[in-house]
């Protein structure tokens, strides 16, 4: 995934996103904006697809000693926090994708990147 973990580099900079729990999270959307990326996901081994997402969200939550707080989570970030507060609510990111014809195997993606010399963005 080399292209994905340099968008996490771009989106979060060096510092990162400490592992974070989060205990009744809610989203609010900032934006109408929505962006396509790949995404897969261990419940769905061997498969990746392009899910639409939105950009930018504000997320609160309870953290591990009840207390509340909240963050700004945009780019990859914010495509993170949806896939995970999906699992939540039982869907699956092949639910979210509004193109199932982008549904590939990981391999065949791979496969794909190296034939055409662009790096990869999966593994």
């Amino acid at each position: 995934m080399i292209r994905i973990l340099d968008d996490i580099e771009a989106d979060l900079g060096s510092g990162g996103v400490p592992l974070t729990v989060l205990i009744n999270p809610k989203l609010e959307f900032l934006t109408e904006e929505q962006s396509l990326g790949w995404e897969g996901c261990l419940s769905v081994p061997g498969l990746a697809g392009q899910v639409p997402r939105y950009t930018a969200l504000r997320y609160s939550a309870l953290d591990l000693e009840g207390q509340p707080f909240e963050r700004v989570a945009k780019g990859f970030h914010a495509r993170v926090v949806q896939h995970e507060c999906d699992h939540l609510d039982g869907v699956l990111y092949p639910q979210r994708m509004t193109d199932l014809s982008s549904l590939t195997f990981t391999s065949e993606i791979g496969a794909a990147s190296e034939s055409s010399g662009d790096g990869g963005s999966a593994d």
